[in-house]
C-alpha cells in the first residue's frame, strides 16, 4: 500500500506541474496580462501534507509562450479538469479547479501576479482518492517563473 502512494503521488505532482504551468501561462495571456511573450523558465516548489508528508521538491520546466496561447490539453490519458472560476484584475490571475481521474479527485485554487517578464504565486489543492482506505492528501506550491528569452 505504501508504494502504491507513492506512485500515485509521483503520478499526481507530474500531473499537476505539467497542468499549473499550462493554465497559469494560458489564462493570464488570454486576458492580456502584462507579460513578455519569449521562452519561459518555470520553477515550482511543491510540498505535500497528508499520511505520508514528504519534504519539499522543486521541479523547472520551460515553454515558448505567446498571448496567443490557448490551455493545451496536458491532462493524463483518463483525466479530465476544468477551470471552474477564473478572474483576471490588473496583472493578478486567480483561478479554481477541479480534475478527476479513476484514482481520484483534486480540487484547489491558485494565483499568480504576472510583472513583465517574471511572475510569483502560489497554488493550493487536495486530493482526494478514490479508495477510501487512503486519506487525502494537501499539496502546496509555490510558482515562480521568469522570461529567459526569445522562443527557438
Amino acid at each position: 500500500m505504501f508504494i502504491r502512494q507513492i506512485n500515485l503521488k509521483l503520478r499526481v505532482r507530474f500531473f499537476m506541474f505539467a497542468l499549473l504551468s499550462a493554465l497559469i501561462m494560458s489564462a493570464a495571456l488570454a486576458y492580456a496580462v502584462d507579460m513578455q511573450e519569449g521562452n519561459w523558465e518555470t520553477t515550482v516548489e511543491m510540498k505535500m501534507e497528508g499520511p505520508f508528508p514528504m519534504p519539499p521538491m522543486n521541479f523547472k520546466d520551460t515553454k515558448c509562450l505567446t498571448k496567443k496561447d490557448i490551455v493545451p490539453n496536458t491532462a493524463q490519458k483518463d483525466q479530465k479538469c476544468e477551470i471552474i472560476d477564473q478572474k483576471i484584475i490588473g496583472s493578478k490571475a486567480t483561478w479554481k479547479m477541479r480534475c478527476a481521474d479513476k484514482d481520484g479527485v483534486t480540487e484547489g485554487q491558485g494565483e499568480v501576479t504576472y510583472r513583465g517578464s517574471s511572475y510569483t504565486g502560489n497554488m493550493q489543492m487536495k486530493m482526494t482518492p478514490r479508495d477510501r482506505s487512503n486519506q487525502p492528501m494537501n499539496i502546496n506550491y509555490k510558482l515562480t517563473g521568469r522570461r529567459i528569452g526569445e522562443c527557438r
